[in-house]
């Protein structure tokens, strides 16, 4: 029988993302002004490079900018200003009816469950200015509702993660759309200044080590109290074989040596110029560091890597056992792709925010970490990301282990 070893963090870096998930309404307070600050600071940079229109062309990788923002503000209305069931938290019927909106016939512009990709450039908008009244409203009823919910926390303290639920819901959702922000400034070549587009502290990796790991049982998933998304409850209890994984992701120095002797194409932010390799995007060509993780690697690329260098991808519990247990396990500079299609646990049920998870289930695969554009409040090695096999859009790498023999 293995032993079973429990979710124990190694790291502080993951701090701010358990704070995120388990503190009280002055954390949440400070972390919603603290994400709005870096949300209008990419807008600032939309404009300056796009005009205030912020224009941008039709693809399925991309959406209006403005469009995102006055979601990001319907989002925090539909979920807490407008709905009069907020305090019940998980238990929260979606379907209840909702106050009506600030923004004319917002719910049939704005809600991303029901608006068609494509149509989203068709839609008539607030302009610069509205949009950024319409967030300010929307954030300043928020922090109402917050001194609403400290004070039932204080009054009911058993029920603090039932009253805070959607606080910490819209702090992580407007956290991922600043990172899509960054994402697609690097496709359209917009110029961002670092402390809109980089976590600070972020770091490259250093040397490679084979980290050997006994087997194991693991809990995967979300336990205990604080807020997690739908896909990450009820943990489950898995077994793990002994493995090797690297303590780092593949670097651009392993990957293109893989690219030289297979003639993989290159993502296509990476170029050779005058006899080196240079780095595309946010309006400037820079050398391209050798050292740093490889990004912008899809699932597929990764895997076609692994077959080269006789390798795999770790799956997603062994990733999470190994960065929960491993103080020299380095992560955070890109997203990283496992072997795991994403699929619920076993005991799924939906949380109010029904689309979050369940369309998406058997056709992505699992990511986890984070790249050095997300969030700190969103760097916690039990959150799952997911996307579909092909995208290299994304800041996204891996990391191998061994073939056992």
């Amino acid at each position: 029988m293995y032993p079973h070893h429990r979710s124990t963090f190694v790291n502080s870096r993951i701090h701010p993302a358990q704070l995120a998930r388990t503190a009280n309404a002055a954390f949440l307070r400070d972390a919603l002004l603290r994400t709005r600050e870096r949300t209008l600071g990419l807008l600032e940079d939309y404009v300056n490079a796009l005009g205030h229109e912020c224009t941008v062309p039709c693809r399925p990788e991309l959406n209006p900018p403005l469009w995102e923002l006055c979601h990001v503000a319907w989002f925090q209305d539909w979920w807490l200003a407008r709905n009069p069931d907020w305090a019940l938290g998980v238990q929260c019927n979606p379907d209840a009816p909702k106050l009506e909106s600030r923004l004319f016939n917002a719910d049939a512009r704005l809600n991303s469950s029901t608006i068609a990709h494509d149509t989203r450039w068709e839609i008539g908008l607030p302009d610069l200015q509205g949009t950024r009244d319409y967030l300010a409203a929307s954030l300043r009823d928020t922090l109402k509702l917050l001194e609403q919910a400290d004070a039932l926390c204080a009054s009911d303290p058993g029920n603090a993660d039932q009253y805070l639920y959607f606080f910490r819901l819209c702090v992580l959702h407007e956290q991922m759309h600043n990172e899509a922000a960054v994402f697609m400034a690097k496709l359209l070549n917009i110029p961002l200044r670092p402390h809109n587009a980089c976590r600070p502290g972020v770091q490259e990796c250093g040397d490679l080590v084979q980290l050997e790991l006994p087997g194991s049982r693991w809990t995967l998933g979300w336990q205990g109290e604080g807020f997690a998304f739908d896909n990450e409850v009820p943990a489950c209890v898995v077994q793990i074989q002994a493995f090797t994984i690297d303590s780092r992701p593949v670097s651009w120095a392993q990957y293109l040596e893989f690219v030289q002797a297979t003639q993989h194409p290159v993502p296509a932010f990476v170029a050779f110029e005058n006899g080196g390799w240079i780095n595309l995007g946010y309006g400037q060509k820079t050398p391209l560091k050798l050292s740093a993780p490889a990004e912008n690697i899809s699932w597929l690329d990764a895997q076609a890597y692994c077959q080269w260098a006789g390798r795999r991808l770790p799956t997603e519990a062994e990733w999470e056992y190994a960065a929960h247990t491993q103080a020299n396990m380095q992560w955070g500079q890109v997203w990283e792709w496992t072997a795991n299609t994403f699929l619920p646990f076993d005991g799924f049920k939906m949380h109010p925010y029904v689309d979050y998870s369940k369309p998406w289930f058997h056709d992505r695969k699992v990511l986890k970490g984070a790249s050095w554009a997300t969030s700190a409040e969103m760097v916690h090695p039990k959150y799952r990301n997911y996307f579909q096999p092909d995208r290299q859009d994304v800041l996204s790498g891996f990391r191998t282990c061994a073939i056992n023999r």
